[in-house]
């Protein structure tokens, strides 16, 4: 059973954004092919969980990975709440970018209270990430580089052909991030410099 409880839209919400228009069918998708709690094996009270909170990928420059599967994994709430211990370490604002590894390894299976009374899990609590309010500006710089080391921006190339006051058509390549719009300048060769501007396909709005 899918619960309703959203504390990331509240956490995000504490900074004047919200989830995109698209999370809900974005959430259906990902319960259809994940559908129990990575940690457990449960299918009650389940939510879609961004490994990284993508408050702080909006914040950051990186909206598309609200909607990118590959930042996404399947937690329960309730009883044993594997969305709050291994998901967020205990507090909501915060972030466990090793909850892959830790619900397939040292924790799968565990109940909330042995996970609780577990050393190396109160030692990663200890050590949990900052939030985003405390963050400085070299944390927000290296969770910039997690982002794009764990998720690198997937690109696509367009091709534009722009046709000079002299009759001169000229053709460009550009490599870009998906759904980025990007500016070029070409120079003819009557010497002509002339701009252009076009958008990658793909990508996901997240207005």
């Amino acid at each position: 059973m899918q619960q309703y409880h959203d504390p990331g839209a509240q956490v995000a919400a504490q900074q004047g954004l919200q989830r995109s228009p698209q999370w809900s069918n974005v959430e259906r998708e990902h319960l259809r092919f994940e559908p129990t709690c990575m940690a457990c094996g449960s299918t009650d009270n389940l939510q879609v969980h961004h490994v990284l909170p993508f408050h702080f990928c909006i914040l950051l420059g990186r909206p598309e990975l609200e909607l990118d599967q590959r930042n996404l994994i399947t937690l329960c709430e309730g009883t044993d709440n594997h969305h709050l211990l291994l998901g967020h370490l205990d507090d909501w604002p915060s972030y466990n970018q090793d909850v892959r590894s830790d619900v397939a390894g040292p924790f799968n299976g565990m109940t909330g209270d042995s996970i609780r009374a577990n050393p190396a899990w109160q030692a990663k609590e200890r050590q949990r990430p900052p939030v985003w309010e405390q963050m400085s500006d070299n944390e927000k710089a290296a969770f910039r580089l997690l982002m794009d080391t764990l998720y690198p921006p997937e690109v696509a190339t367009v091709s534009t052909q722009v046709t000079t006051p002299e009759g001169t058509t000229v053709s460009t390549q550009v490599t870009a991030p998906q759904g980025a719009t990007v500016s070029t300048q070409v120079t003819t060769p009557e010497g002509t410099t002339i701009s252009t501007q076009a958008t990658t396909p793909g990508g996901t709005e997240t207005e």
